[in-house]
């Protein structure tokens, strides 16, 4: 593997994102705290060598120290909601919203939801995801049932899916959605066999921005992004101390926030933290939802 570490940070417009970056790094080096806002998770330490993106953290040196990602957020100025989700670092937006628009984000996006859904004997996916999309063109059963492992498909625009191997789909719901409670109640309008939410013991992470597959791509994640146009929502599990990462490719923002695909980072909460600095250190900086919503306006 060639050097990890990015290139310095030249944007001569972002001096502030450069300087929250700066003290990302110093982050990195201190003991966390137990505060908890939303996410209450056992951590413990598994040696796992094999896989990539522990590797990968091991080679940017990460701490021996046990990582918080609210810890680490709050250390960096987060400005939270009453849920205690990150709208902004710092008190304007501006600079982030042209990091989104010339360097790579990550944005803790956790309060979308992050559901695992099975249609069973009996079960409509179609239905499922053609009520849950709000969609105006009909899906077909083929069309759903074509969807190979690994890959997975954008919905009417407004849906995320995954197919995973044991023939369940990862969802990727709306805050509306989630507010709402509409995914419960499709799904059992629609029959499905299971609906999960993986909010309690799952992170959503977002890398977007013209720059995440430079970021990205050091880390042996890329190729995720870089799966062809007809691997649609590609996506593969990798682990970190033992716990599983799903890196998943998305076309949300494109034309929003560069001409490229983005990745959701679906984290197991246990290494939340640890994942999210890994990719910090990497060369992406810390956003709020303030500015995506601004940038998808």
């Amino acid at each position: 593997m060639n050097n990890i570490f990015p290139a310095p940070f030249s944007s001569s417009s972002s001096r502030a994102a450069k300087a929250k970056a700066t003290k990302a790094e110093k982050v990195f080096s201190t003991t966390t705290t137990t505060r908890r806002r939303r996410r209450n998770s056992e951590r413990r330490s598994v040696n796992n060598e094999d896989d990539p993106l522990l590797s990968f953290a091991a080679q940017l040196e990460p701490p021996k120290v046990d990582l918080d990602l609210e810890s680490l957020q709050e250390d960096l100025g987060a400005v939270v909601d009453e849920n205690g989700f990150v709208l902004r670092y710092g008190e304007e937006i501006e600079e982030e919203v042209k990091i989104l628009r010339n360097e790579c984000a990550i944005i803790d996006r956790s309060e979308w939801g992050i559901f695992r859904v099975a249609s069973g004997a009996e079960g409509d996916m179609v239905k499922f995801l053609e009520t849950l999309s709000l969609s105006s063109e009909k899906l077909s059963m083929e069309e759903i049932g074509s969807i190979q492992p690994g890959t997975g498909k954008r919905v009417n625009g407004k849906l995320d899916i995954y197919a995973q191997e044991s023939g369940a789909f990862l969802v990727i719901a709306s805050r509306e959605d989630v507010k709402e409670n509409r995914v419960e109640t499709i799904a059992k309008e629609c029959k499905m066999s299971e609906v999960m939410n993986l909010a309690s013991r799952c992170v959503l992470l977002t890398a977007c921005g013209p720059k995440t597959l430079e970021v990205l791509k050091p880390t042996g994640l890329a190729m995720v992004l870089e799966a062809g146009k007809e691997y649609e929502n590609a996506h593969a599990v990798f682990g970190f101390e033992n716990r599983p990462v799903v890196c998943c490719k998305t076309n949300e923002f494109v034309g929003k926030c560069g001409e490229e695909s983005a990745m959701n980072f679906v984290v197991d909460e246990g290494v939340a933290g640890q994942v999210w600095a890994a990719i910090i250190k990497a060369g992406a900086f810390p956003v709020g939802t303030e500015a995506l919503d601004a940038i998808l306006q």
